[in-house]
């Protein structure tokens, strides 16, 4: 039974392997697709997805183009305000701008007055270091809650 099954399968299977289109039937094929195209460029929901596209395209450029003449013209305005606040120091310093609030990290910053020297000739903190490690003097003045570590004693060579 199984091989009578496999017989008619088989048989089925060459028939159908040896059936030739008729002729021109490619030709059919590709009028049938040119007419659908034609049919679907012709309708206009695709007239108006052509006229949208190109919308978004030319919108786009548009976007691009305003977008860096706003960047030039920014560029150069706030050229020229610096220019007027003063000129650059040659030395480098990068001043903040005061109005910002918020310097470059290598920004420095100017004293409005000169800072007068400590009497007693010492600067408000020292950092001595020995063996490599910085130490702290038992007198140092320390906020209350702040934990320093003992320093080792010098040694004496």
């Amino acid at each position: 039974m199984k091989r009578d099954a496999g017989r008619k399968i088989d048989a089925a299977l060459h028939r159908l392997a040896q059936v030739q289109p008729e002729p021109g039937l490619e030709g059919r094929i590709r009028a049938r697709l040119d007419q659908e195209s034609a049919r679907i460029r012709k309708s206009p929901s695709a007239r108006l997805r052509k006229f949208f596209f190109e919308q978004r395209i030319a919108f786009a450029a548009a976007s691009a183009a305003v977008g860096c003449v706003v960047i030039v013209i920014g560029s150069v305005q706030h050229s020229r305000q610096k220019a007027l606040e003063g000129a650059m120091p040659a030395s480098g310093i990068h001043l903040a701008a005061p109005e910002s609030g918020v310097g470059a990290a290598s920004g420095t910053h100017i004293s409005p007055q000169p800072i007068a020297a400590p009497e007693h000739g010492r600067a408000r903190s020292e950092r001595s270091a020995t063996s490599g490690r910085a130490t702290v003097s038992k007198d140092a003045h320390k906020p209350s809650g702040v934990a320093v570590p003992e320093s080792p004693e010098p040694q004496k060579p």
